[in-house]
């Protein structure tokens, strides 16, 4: 039997990442909890910044110089609010992170101890290691960077635009013209990388 040497992969199985995303999310079920503290925090530091800029523009306004440094003084309070908010929310969510992790390689080692000879014989262990080790370490990085990067990202963006429609349709219009055109080419380019991440 010729064995599975690095150049020789297993034959790959395609999963929908909407499908790998929420097995990978539901392990959150555990840390209900956490996870509300989470949220609501997450929305303090994403109403934060999107209030910044409208603080600023109001404070730049501003003709009365005890109402500019009562505005100074709140926008330093708000702001040491929301560097404490982001950091908590990395704090809670590394926390959540760890935990699930311990839980999968848990699994994956209650796993791993039900197969039989035949697949350790045809596989070099380090390969078996890197799947354990480095993809697992993968997985804890997409709900990491997923809650503590993406969504409020993704949120700030939304809130950003909906202000930016508020102020002037048109030049907001005009602004967001291009991101059909960036969402098309990032697609296709997720995709390449994809392939070329697997050869």
């Amino acid at each position: 039997m010729a064995i599975n040497s690095s150049k020789v992969d297993e034959e790959q199985k395609e999963v929908l990442k909407s499908a790998t995303i929420r097995r990978l999310f539901s392990y959150l079920k555990n840390y209900k909890r956490q996870v509300a503290v989470v949220l609501v925090v997450l929305a303090v530091t994403i109403a934060i910044s999107t209030v910044n800029p409208l603080l600023l523009e109001y404070a730049i306004a501003q003709k009365d110089w005890r109402g500019l440094v009562a505005l100074c003084v709140f926008m330093v309070v708000i702001n040491l609010v929301y560097a404490a908010g982001v950091r908590l929310r990395m704090l809670l969510m590394a926390r959540i992170t760890n935990n699930i992790l311990l839980e999968i390689r848990d699994e994956l080692y209650t796993h791993i101890q039900t197969l039989s000879f035949s697949f350790f014989d045809t596989r070099p262990a380090g390969k078996i290691l890197a799947r354990i080790i480095g993809d697992v370490n993968s997985l804890k990085d997409v709900l990491n960077d997923g809650v503590t990067k993406l969504i409020p990202n993704i949120l700030t963006i939304i809130a950003i635009l909906v202000i930016m429609m508020i102020k002037n349709i048109w030049l907001s219009l005009s602004a967001i013209l291009v991101l059909p055109l960036i969402a098309v080419g990032m697609y296709f380019i997720q995709i390449v990388a994809h392939k070329r991440w697997q050869t």
